[in-house]
């Protein structure tokens, strides 16, 4: 199960003060900079604090995160200095939208096990066997994706947290979860997903809000546990 991560944007604070002291000369270009771990303790913020400053500064191209390597500084001149380039909207940590869609999907899942139809289960699986097809064909697989999740949204008889569902699939499009998710892209991880939702789905099927709200969380927190998978 998740954990709670500082919260707000206290990731952009950590990433401004590792800015600053590579640009004081601190870290040089080509340095690595301390793992993770090392930098969670030294600045007391949680490692998912600490992940998020590292993303962000990749952005900016103050870093480039190698995985399983570590995070390297890069060059001066490929800098941009503006830390206001992430925009408003755009701040919210990979960590926390994973954490608000546990909560509101799991939900969501629970409350259309007991109204679903035929009709969208008939259609919930054929967007599953979708992105089971779409292994290897990134857009069509996330097309397929949402659409699994939309379903079941809507399927949930509440228009209200159908569009809490919508907005936070719209978070994804920021530059800090794209990011992050590029670095996770593996066939392994796709297949897990769909068999993720085949187990959603056969709770679904069979009308068992509490197992269904449990394959939701459970798929949820399989992505999370990514964001820590990078080995930085």
């Amino acid at each position: 199960m998740m954990g709670l991560p500082a919260g707000g944007r206290r990731y952009l604070q950590i990433a401004q003060d590792l800015a600053d002291q590579i640009n004081s000369g601190v870290y040089q270009t080509g340095d690595r900079l301390p793992p993770e771990r090392e930098l969670a303790a030294l600045l007391e913020v949680s490692r998912t604090t600490v992940r998020e400053a590292l993303l962000a500064l990749e952005i900016m191209r103050f870093v480039e995160i190698r995985v399983g390597a570590g995070v390297f500084v890069l060059s001066e001149g490929l800098r941009d200095r503006d830390l206001g380039n992430l925009s408003e909207g755009e701040d919210i940590g990979p960590y926390e939208v994973l954490e608000a869609r546990r909560l509101v999907e799991g939900y969501s899942a629970f409350c259309a096990a007991s109204r679903i139809d035929e009709e969208t289960l008939t259609a919930l699986e054929a967007a599953n066997e979708r992105m089971a097809r779409a292994i290897d064909d990134i857009p069509a697989f996330d097309a397929a994706d949402a659409e699994f999740h939309a379903i079941i949204a809507l399927a949930g008889g509440n228009t209200l947290i159908e569009s809490y569902v919508s907005h936070l699939w719209s978070l994804r499009q920021s530059k800090l979860w794209e990011t992050w998710y590029a670095k996770t892209r593996k066939v392994a991880n796709r297949r897990r997903s769909v068999e993720d939702h085949r187990q959603i789905f056969r709770a679904l099927k069979r009308g068992q809000p509490e197992m269904a709200q449990t394959a939701m969380r459970a798929h949820l927190d399989v992505l999370a546990e990514r964001f820590f998978d990078l080995n930085l």
